[in-house]
């Protein structure tokens, strides 16, 4: 914070700062001129009333505060501006992208970097007025970009947009990702978790950003590229992969009764599939611990001795439902 303060463009040049200490001290008179001038603009001194001609200091820590608050209602002013500066535009906007379609090479826009990629993303969710869909495959997400979450996302609720969500079952067990999910859902927005889905993000319909993947392992070939996609074919069959795992996924309000729940029947309905714990943690974005840990609470919790004893248990329950 102190390097911050000591960086900033100070507000008086050296000479206005003597004067004014001057003139506090009593041992300085202020004669017209730019230091004086400074001083004036600053709201630092004024007509002494007792010595015509003369002016006098006035209070600094004041003049500070006042001009804090003037900054702070300003800078309020500017942020709610910029919060609905996209609205405003949205016709331009689309007019823009109906003037230029055709443009990128097949509707497909190649981004390198993760600033890049950052900033087109901004653009594209700050300019979203209908719809915004997330496929997050990554498990709980870092604090820094759930916090820039909650700004974007929330500007997209109130700008009257549907919002939803799917994330991996294992983002129910932490904290933070609840919160936010609590948050999220109050204003609006829907949350879901699913096993196996996509990374993508669709905005209005019209493009979805998306990671570049390898033809033949379908792993993402650079970690700092993805592409915005504008043609309507490709978006509309990413809208149809999203719309496929929407269907499979369980909702999620951010609550935690309602996550060992879904965690639980997620790591069942793997193990149903025949597959092995360490490729449960897998598919789910969790470690083989953790797959441990909760099948050790569900054997717990219902006297089953055995993983078989523990499938035969659920298929049962399943069936009675």
């Amino acid at each position: 914070m102190e390097s911050d303060i000591t960086s900033a463009r100070p507000l008086l040049k050296a000479a206005s700062r003597r004067l004014y200490l001057q003139l506090l001290s009593g041992k300085g008179t202020a004669k017209v001129g730019p230091d004086r001038d400074e001083l004036e603009r600053a709201g630092l001194i004024a007509p002494d009333p007792d010595r015509p001609g003369h002016v006098r200091a006035l209070d600094a820590d004041a003049v500070a505060r006042a001009r804090q608050a003037e900054l702070i209602r300003t800078a309020g002013d500017m942020l709610a501006e910029a919060q609905v500066m996209p609205h405003h535009l949205a016709d331009l906007a689309s007019a823009y992208r109906a003037a230029t379609a055709g443009q990128t090479v097949g509707g497909v826009e190649v981004l390198t970097g993760l600033r890049a990629i950052n900033e087109r993303l901004e653009a594209l969710v700050n300019g979203c007025t209908r719809e915004l869909l997330t496929a997050q495959p990554t498990g709980p997400r870092p604090a820094e970009l759930l916090a820039i979450s909650y700004q974007r996302d929330l500007g997209v609720l109130k700008r009257g947009a549907r919002m939803r969500t799917i994330y991996l079952p294992s983002v129910r067990s932490d904290a933070p990702t609840g919160r936010w999910a609590l948050t999220m859902t109050e204003q609006g927005a829907e949350i879901r978790t699913g096993a196996t889905f996509g990374r993508m993000i669709i905005v209005d319909r019209r493009a979805a950003v998306v990671p570049i993947l390898d033809p033949w392992s379908l792993e993402a070939s650079a970690p700092d590229q993805a592409a915005v996609i504008t043609s309507e074919l490709a978006v509309g069959l990413a809208v149809a992969s999203f719309e496929r795992d929407w269907l499979h996924a369980e909702p999620w309000d951010g609550a935690s009764e309602a996550e060992l729940r879904a965690v639980h029947v997620a790591i069942l309905r793997c193990l149903a599939r025949g597959l092995e714990q360490d490729e449960v943690a897998e598919e789910l974005g969790m470690s083989k611990r953790t797959v441990q840990g909760k099948l050790a609470d569900l054997r717990a919790a219902t006297g089953c001795r055995t993983q078989s004893q523990l499938l035969y248990w659920w298929a049962k329950r399943e069936l009675q439902r």
